[in-house]
């Protein structure tokens, strides 16, 4: 069982009401010539006692500094809080990034009205172009979805994919760029969608809403049939070759029900091929009506083969 220390301080004159007493050990000693106490109080030993209050002023003096220095070491050195510096500062990039990119679609959507950009490299280019401070991000968005490890034909066809994530997180951010949602919408009713399902698609964010896609397919049917008037009025001088491919497809339905008993499709693909070299065909040519009123004479046909 240990001895307890019970005085007297060593301190000369030291009225220091306590019964808490430190022996001076080695240690204890050692400490005080290190920090220059001892030529303060030079008669100090080995084995001698001190109160509570004198051996913390002697002993211990420096104690409260260092635990708050090595907080403060603890708290600098400490990954955790410079992981979450730097998440803040992407954070704040990648948020500031995402605001250009989303200004700069509305603007080729809205202002430029220009088409829809599918290819990475244009895709790239066009909103680095718009806005220089977009330089780099499309290659980090790249660089940190697409895995390394992926062969270079697959990182090619990847890239494809985050042009359209791209497209999808303007259109989160502001609702009216939804070029992208438009033509998947489009895509999906072209291809026998009901409006059910485009709008399930919809509230998924996938696709614009079955609605405002109809409006839009309206919308090009009607601009389709102006370009079409605009172009031959500018170009009607010149030669164009005219192909109609009328396409007819009925089949029967096995398990017809009480709302179609047969599937018809049909529809007319028709291109017109300028030729820059010759001029337009004249209505009427020597006297000589372009229109043969007889339709196509075979007779005609065979001594212009024979």
């Amino acid at each position: 069982m240990y001895s307890k220390n019970t005085g007297p301080c060593s301190i000369n004159n030291c009225t220091i009401p306590t019964n808490r007493f430190r022996i001076i050990t080695e240690l204890a000693y050692e400490k005080c010539q290190k920090k220059n106490m001892l030529e303060l109080y030079p008669y100090l030993h080995i084995g001698q006692q001190l109160c509570h209050s004198h051996y913390c002023k002697i002993i211990e003096v420096d104690r409260g500094q260092r635990k708050s220095n090595k907080k403060l070491k603890k708290k600098i050195v400490e990954p955790t809080e410079l992981i979450d510096n730097s998440n803040n500062n992407t954070d704040t990039v990648f948020s500031s990034n995402v605001k250009i990119m989303t200004k700069v679609l509305y603007e080729q959507q809205r202002r430029k009205c220009a088409d829809l950009e599918l290819d990475p490299i244009k895709f790239k280019n066009m909103i680095e172009d718009a806005n220089p401070q977009l330089k780099g991000f499309f290659n980090y968005m790249v660089n940190t979805i697409i895995p390394k490890e992926r062969s270079a034909h697959n990182q090619n066809e990847a890239k494809k994919s985050i042009v359209g994530l791209c497209y999808l997180i303007a259109g989160l951010r502001n609702k009216f760029v939804n070029q992208h949602k438009l033509e998947v919408g489009l895509y999906l009713m072209a291809s026998g969608a009901t409006w059910e399902s485009i709008d399930t698609i919809s509230t998924l964010g996938y696709s614009a809403c079955a609605k405002t896609v109809e409006e839009y397919r309206k919308k090009i049917q009607k601009e389709h049939v102006t370009k079409i008037e605009k172009h031959f009025m500018e170009n009607k001088n010149i030669l164009h070759i005219y192909n109609i491919d009328d396409y007819h497809s009925i089949h029967e339905v096995r398990r017809p029900d009480t709302v179609s008993t047969s599937l018809a499709k049909h529809f007319a693909t028709c291109v017109a091929k300028p030729v820059n070299e010759f001029p337009s065909v004249p209505l009427v040519f020597n006297g000589i009506f372009i229109h043969n009123p007889l339709n196509v004479e075979a007779p005609r046909i065979c001594c212009s083969i024979g």
